[in-house]
């Protein structure tokens, strides 16, 4: 378990240093944006000043966020919506360190050229690093994460980590332990279907 625990915590750490220089590295941003049509929206977008380099002149639009939001989309070479996310889940117990997640019904993508503009709130907050996706979880993954798991095995395929968090009693650490390259994905499809909880990132 103290493996386990050492090894987010150096995760967190890397996002945080390696965010400047890391393409897919982000923070989460929370913002309230409002459309042409006067719909406003709440939630969190990722975002990384990395990003703007060949897009926007850097020594105008470097730390303008979120007033560089909208300029470094509509200078893209093409047209890319924005990841919106509505709700946010900060997921901790006894047994794994902080992480988050959404849900898939919390996740979606806005039309930039219908926005009308962007204000960030909340900016002394806690701001929440990541690589790639984030995780999705349902309401039910999501509430039993709220308790420990009766078994917990960390997975590393170099390129990503992947957490095995059981709560089927006959799901053990044992069990857990016999996940190798050539099982990995039948497993995962396996172990979901009983009750174990996976969860998967990027470095």
């Amino acid at each position: 378990m103290t493996r386990i625990l050492t090894f987010l915590i150096l995760l967190i750490i890397g996002c945080n240093t390696a965010k400047a220089d890391c393409p897919a590295c982000w923070e989460l941003r929370k913002v309230e944006i409002t459309m042409n049509n006067g719909q406003i929206i709440t939630g969190y977008v990722k975002w990384n000043e990395i990003w703007l380099n060949d897009v926007l002149d850097t020594t105008v639009w470097k730390n303008r966020f979120p007033e560089s939001l909208l300029p470094y989309y509509q200078n893209l070479s093409y047209k890319w919506d924005l990841e919106f996310i509505t709700e946010l889940f900060i997921i901790k117990n006894d047994s794994i360190d902080e992480f988050i997640a959404t849900k898939a019904e919390s996740t979606g993508n806005l039309d930039y050229t219908k926005i009308k503009s962007v204000r960030e709130l909340d900016v002394t907050a806690k701001k929440y690093h990541g690589i790639d996706e984030i995780q999705i979880l349902t309401q039910k993954d999501i509430d039993r994460l709220k308790t420990n798991p009766l078994a917990v095995y960390y997975y590393d395929a170099g390129i990503f980590g992947t957490y095995f968090l059981s709560y089927n009693p006959a799901i053990t650490a044992k069990v857990l332990s016999g996940i190798n390259e050539q099982n990995y994905q039948k497993m995962v499809t396996d172990l979901k279907a009983k009750g174990v909880i996976v969860y998967t990132f990027g470095y």
